[in-house]
């Protein structure tokens, strides 16, 4: 079955509308991970802690070697590290190792034209590879 693939385009805070997903993904009770350059990671991990006052997202930047905890989120610079394939968020510009083997991939896609171009690279990318895709606006 080939793997469903959402674009979330014209984030204007495209760490701030991840939180969002991933409070949403949690829910649907799959093990999620995140796919975030280190650049971003820290950024991140400071926002999952406070994006929303009243709620803390269980997390952590994943080393590979350490058990996982059910219902945590797992964060890494290469998803093809992670130790599940479920739920892959992709913060990255390029489409992450492994990517067709998850069920179910979340791509967030900002407003600066660079990564507006690259995120028309990988939904090309992804639709030759035969993933379903659907796309939304995460304007707002």
């Amino acid at each position: 079955m080939p793997v469903q693939v959402s674009f979330y385009s014209d984030a204007s805070e495209p760490l701030h509308f991840a939180c969002r997903l991933i409070r949403r993904a949690l829910a649907s009770g799959k093990p999620v991970g995140v796919c975030v350059p280190a650049a971003q990671a820290a950024r991140l991990d400071e926002l999952l802690w406070s994006f929303e006052p009243t709620e803390f997202i269980a997390h952590r930047r994943w080393d590979g070697a350490t058990p996982t905890v059910s219902g945590e989120v797992l964060l890494v610079d290469d998803a093809s590290r992670l130790p599940h394939r479920g739920l892959l968020l992709n913060l990255a510009d390029s489409m992450p190792g492994d990517a067709m083997a998850f069920e179910r991939v979340l791509e967030v896609i900002g407003r600066e034209p660079d990564v507006v171009q690259a995120g028309r690279a990988r939904y090309r990318l992804y639709q030759q590879a035969g993933a379903k895709l659907d796309h939304f606006s995460a304007a707002g």
